[in-house]
């Protein structure tokens, strides 16, 4: 009974780093057969790796139909980002507090800081821009691990496949890292600080900016030609 478990968790986490990798765009059709022979796997475990992604809102599954990577609506990326808005800011309060008192935390923090301002000094790059999300991506994982509170931190990292999708899919502005990095530097500041004010502030401030740009790219730039529901 462990076999097909375990190939079931191996095609679900291939195929939810191609969604999030926007590799699998919305829309692509996920067909059984298909999938067999691209996995390796047997139906069942397609099935069942299909069935939780379903459940994560990353596929959508119709009687009679093949299943689909979900679509994406101008209304849940606006959606997503209302609902982040109200939790990444008390996660960033939690670890501004946790940060006088956790030495792993503060030294993680440092690195992170150091890693940006290098960043920061790079020439704009296709290469740059996946370092930098990267390191975005190292600096949210942070702030979930510091976070107290179970719930809010198992909330968060449920959001974290749709939160990449979207940044993956819209291949936002390269002209945006450029603030994006002066955001994530205020951003480490204030936890470095334990300044839980000013870093719920920061990350108000970059969650408004973020979605402002995704829906941007999304309706007129390179995301255009996505299967996007207006």
């Amino acid at each position: 009974m462990t076999a097909p478990t375990g190939k079931a968790e191996a095609v679900y986490r291939q195929l939810r780093a191609q969604i999030e990798a926007g590799e699998l765009v919305p829309g692509t059709p996920l067909g059984e057969v298909a999938l067999v022979e691209r996995t390796g796997a047997s139906r069942t475990p397609v099935r069942e790796a299909l069935r939780r992604l379903a459940a994560a809102g990353l596929v959508d599954l119709a009687p009679r139909q093949a299943a689909r990577v979900s679509r994406i609506s101008m209304q849940s990326v606006r959606d997503l980002f209302a609902f982040r808005a109200l939790l990444e800011p008390e996660a960033m309060r939690s670890a501004a507090q946790a940060v006088g008192t956790d030495g792993d935390l503060r030294t993680a923090l440092t690195r992170l800081r150091a890693d940006l301002s290098r960043i920061g000094r790079r020439a704009a790059s296709p290469a740059r821009s996946t370092a930098f999300y990267a390191l975005a991506d190292r600096f949210d994982w942070t702030v979930v691990g510091a976070t107290r509170n179970e719930h809010l931190r198992r909330t968060i990292a449920e959001l974290r496949p749709h939160t990449a999708r979207l940044r993956n899919l819209s291949h936002a502005d390269p002209r945006r890292i450029e603030v994006s990095v002066v955001e994530h530097l205020r951003m480490v500041d204030a936890l470095l600080a334990g300044d839980a004010d000013e870093a719920a502030s920061a990350c108000t401030d970059h969650l408004a900016r973020s979605v402002d740009t995704i829906l941007a790219t999304l309706l007129s730039g390179p995301g255009a030609g996505l299967d996007v529901i207006t």
